[in-house]
């Protein structure tokens, strides 16, 4: 399976509340935090550890 990273190129819009992205409806906060998460990915798909 391979993850998608759209996310990671994606950039919020101004003046814009949600956007919906591969399925998911994201708000401003929750968009943040899984442009994060998914920076933590390896090429596998797997997360990587926090150091």
């Amino acid at each position: 399976m391979i993850m998608s990273r759209r996310i990671i190129n994606f950039v919020f819009p101004d003046g814009v509340d949600s956007v919906f992205i591969d399925g998911k409806r994201y708000t401003r906060v929750q968009f943040k935090r899984a442009q994060a998460r998914e920076k933590r990915r390896d090429k596998k798909g797997r997360f990587l550890s926090v150091q």
